[in-house]
């Protein structure tokens, strides 16, 4: 039987499919602006570097105006107990603290936050996890026109490359310059105002004037880092349009410089052009995320983010190679390259990250070394750490999960109690048809033998159960079952039961039920005895079992003749009590009437003459036979 649902229980379940996949469609589209405005991500081919190594196990020192952890891009990736070397005593949250550092760590590990982390900014490396550490100022803040704060920077800068070497970071991304436009998210393109002959200098020209051109502390750093096998990444500087003085510490020897390039792969205007930059990423027109939301951002400190997060990946993968070896594999696998291999500003070209670990595993490779001459084997690379798993991914799945499964059982509720009502109206019907079928038993007769044929009446003989005979009363017209208990042929008729004692019509003859006798094996037929040809057979002394109810019944096929009003000529005719009766009415005069039931005495001419019964004699010639009656010739 079709499972067919009602029309209200239909609509009910197509609206709610509807609606979810409105929701589940557009939700995904809006959780994307961010998202697909990472154009860098796959023209550094990030996308494809991430399905090798994510930066998992790798410690990155960003040194920059501090971060807002609270940010949904970040948790869970800052390290707690940020340092501030500033000393400018502003504390996380207030309105100067941490904007242009948040924005630089999105990019580095911004692992996105939504259902399934795709809202927000996916970082380049959203495996590893960040120290910050604020040695610089936010654009804006007014204590950069505090000469006496930002002569401090550069040993702010030395102080926290130190202290993060010592806190076990892999990778330090380094800050601009404080001799520059201070950290400004959007590079300045005007130049910096020079004074007019006996003017001032301005407050803020002074402080910039005592921050720049890095320290001898600085320097100092710089080596120190370097000799403990941590990989330096700075910005190339944002002055080329003011004087494109040389930036610190990214002019230090052994920091790998990054300038920046935009949609177009084309150097951003404000990239410096000094011979100390390395390689070019994506700076210009870049989306990150800042405490209080996401905004554009064009410096070369975002390239310096996105080279840190590459050099992560590498780390991940292949932590005992070297800084040298290290700045190899990215300055050699660059996808667009200068002329000549080198060009100011441009560095070896623009960083691919993909290229990037595939160069990093043939340095890490050992190489083959002939035997003998004091050779020594190198060792193994270091089994890469587990990969990177979010920890809040098990969080939003089981939530997404739940989510689902809410508007699941929501669709099949009505589903539910359509079938549960469907049920109960089936076990109705089907109750209903059960009490009908027991009360048609009830009426219905168990045996109806009218009209039953001459093997039926056998077979129910033969299935019925053992009883005593019932007889009947060869003499009368109105002959009826012996009374009292079941007894053989001939007993009186007085004996018959009070209930058989119904008036019965005219010519009819009651149905005697079967009356079954001896098992047929004691039943011995009669022996035949004469002469040939064909003789008469004798007449069996006893009744076949079947005999009365088919007399009967020969009876019942009789028709009723209608008589005149009750006289001696009217009686009817003596109902015959066995077949051979029958037989001897059908073959003449006999002893007693003689009569058929509803019929006048055969004279043996008719069509329905009965002939008597013969018996074969082998003995007796056969050639001829003798006229039976009613023939002619």
């Amino acid at each position: 039987m079709p499972l067919r649902f009602p029309r209200p229980v239909t609509v009910a379940a197509a609206i709610g499919l509807v609606a979810a996949w409105s929701v589940l469609a557009v939700a995904p589209a809006q959780a994307d602006q961010i998202r697909q405005s990472e154009w860098w991500l796959s023209a550094l081919q990030i996308t494809q570097a991430q399905r090798t190594a994510t930066g998992s196990g790798v410690t990155i020192a960003l040194l920059d105006t501090g971060v807002d952890s609270s940010q949904p891009d970040l948790a869970g990736s800052i390290i707690p107990g940020q340092q501030d070397f500033t000393h400018s005593g502003e504390k996380p949250g207030s309105q100067f603290y941490g904007v242009h550092g948040t924005a630089m760590a999105s990019l580095i590990v911004g692992h996105g936050h939504g259902p399934g982390d795709s809202e927000g900014i996916l970082g380049v490396a959203p495996g590893a996890r960040l120290l910050s550490v604020r040695v610089g100022l936010d654009s804006g803040d007014p204590l950069l026109t505090d000469s006496s704060v930002t002569s401090m920077l550069p040993a702010a800068i030395a102080a926290g490359i130190r202290y993060a070497v010592n806190s076990g970071a892999q990778v330090i991304d380094l800050p601009l310059d404080p001799g520059q436009s201070p950290n400004n998210l959007v590079a300045s393109m005007a130049p910096i105002p020079v004074p007019s002959p006996g003017q001032l200098p301005s407050p803020l020209v002074l402080a910039q004037q005592a921050a720049a051109g890095g320290s001898a502390a600085e320097q100092s750093a710089v080596a120190y880092a370097l000799s403990r096998g941590v990989v330096l990444v700075a910005p190339a500087g944002d002055n080329n349009a003011q004087t494109d003085a040389p930036n610190f510490p990214a002019d230090y020897p052994g920091v790998i410089s990054v300038g920046a390039f935009d949609t177009n792969i084309m150097k951003a205007p404000f990239s410096s052009h000094q011979s100390y930059v390395t390689l070019t990423a994506a700076g210009s027109g870049v989306t990150a995320a800042v405490p209080a939301g996401y905004t554009q951002v064009s410096t070369t400190a975002a390239a310096s983010a996105i080279v840190t997060g590459i050099v992560a990946l590498i780390k991940s993968v292949y932590p005992e190679l070297t800084p040298v070896q290290v700045t190899e594999a990215l300055t050699s696998s660059t996808a667009i390259r200068p002329a000549g291999g080198m060009l100011d500003g441009s560095g070896h070209g623009t960083a691919d990250a993909a290229k990037a670990l595939a160069a990093a595993a043939a340095i890490a490779k050992p190489s083959p070394v002939r035997a003998g001459a004091g050779a020594v084997s190198r060792q193994l690379p270091v089994a890469p750490p587990v990969p990177f798993v979010d920890r809040g991914l098990g969080t939003k799945l089981e939530r997404d999960a739940q989510i689902s499964g809410a508007l699941l059982a929501v669709l099949l509720l009505p589903i539910g109690v359509y079938l549960l009502i469907r049920r109960r109206r089936v076990r109705s019907r089907k109750l209903a048809r059960e009490l009908a079928r027991e009360r048609d038993q009830a009426v219905r007769p168990a045996y109806v033998p009218a009209g039953a044929s001459r093997g039926d009446q056998m077979l129910e003989y033969f299935a019925s159960s053992p009883a005593q005979p019932l007889s009947m009363s060869s003499s009368g017209a109105g002959a009826r079952p012996a009374a009292g208990r079941a007894g053989t042929l001939g007993e009186p008729a007085d004996s018959r039961p009070a209930e058989d004692t119904a008036p019965r019509r005219l010519g009819q003859i009651g149905r005697l039920p079967l009356t079954p006798m001896a098992r047929a094996s004691t039943v011995r037929p009669p022996k035949v005895s004469g002469t040939p040809p064909w003789e008469p057979a004798p007449k069996p002394d006893t009744e076949l079992p079947w005999a009365t109810s088919q007399s009967a019944a020969l009876a019942r096929r009789a028709p009723v003749i209608p008589v005149a009003p009750f006289s001696p000529q009217n009686l009817p005719a003596p109902t015959p009590s066995s077949l051979w009766d029958v037989a001897d009415a059908r073959s003449g005069p006999a002893e007693g009437p003689g009569i058929e039931v509803g019929q006048p005495a055969d004279d043996g001419s008719g069509p329905e003459a009965s002939r008597p019964i013969y018996v074969w004699n082998p003995s007796a010639s056969t050639e001829t036979f003798p006229k039976l009656a009613g023939e002619s010739d």
